[in-house]
């Protein structure tokens, strides 16, 4: 458990977390409150996470980091309470975030990996719900604030995360006949 290729990024998740919520307006926002949860179960299960039977190249990880990292361009006001639809989205997306974070539990990872598949809880349904709810998210924020900045930092977000989806399907063991079983990837109906 504690080996530096788990602490390390645990520890700067956790500043990135701790930066969250040192920046963000008091009192804090719902949404706000949860990306801090989503944060420290991060930090968790990078803690906590298997070792890998197979990992990505550097393309990989350069995908999965800059997919990751990219919405730390969004600026512009944050989503208060008087933006009602926006909230409730962003609501229900994290909470379906960090159900998905807790099914995926030791699995967990950035870099494309093989810690075991995971099958269970919002896996059942589609085949990458962190991201599913992730862009929900994404989406009620462009919602709130519709500037041509976010439009461009969610586009290039879109991108790497399909780009990111695609390569972390080629890496776990196991992968083909649970596509047989949930045929989608993020959107039911779509994709």
């Amino acid at each position: 458990m504690l080996r530096p290729g788990n602490i390390l990024p645990a520890f700067v998740w956790c500043l990135f977390a701790f930066s969250q919520a040192m920046t963000s307006p008091f009192p804090p926002a719902p949404s706000t409150i949860l990306l801090v949860l989503i944060g420290t179960v991060t930090v968790i299960l990078f803690v906590v996470r298997r070792d890998a039977s197979r990992v990505g190249n550097k393309f990989d990880t350069a995908i999965a980091l800059s997919g990751t990292f990219v919405v730390s361009f969004l600026r512009g006001p944050t989503i208060q309470d008087t933006h009602l639809l926006p909230t409730l989205i962003q609501m229900i997306a994290l909470v379906g975030w960090v159900a998905s974070l807790l099914a995926l539990g030791r699995s967990f990872g950035i870099v494309p990996a093989d810690r075991g598949l995971v099958q269970h809880g919002p896996y059942r349904y589609v085949r990458h719900p962190i991201y599913a709810f992730e862009l929900l998210f994404i989406v009620a924020y462009f919602i709130a604030v519709p500037t041509p900045r976010s439009a461009v930092v969610i586009g290039a977000l879109i991108v790497l995360q399909i780009s990111r989806i695609i390569r972390e399907e080629h890496i776990l063991q196991g992968y083909e006949e649970y596509k047989q079983r949930v045929r989608w990837r993020i959107l039911p109906g779509v994709w």
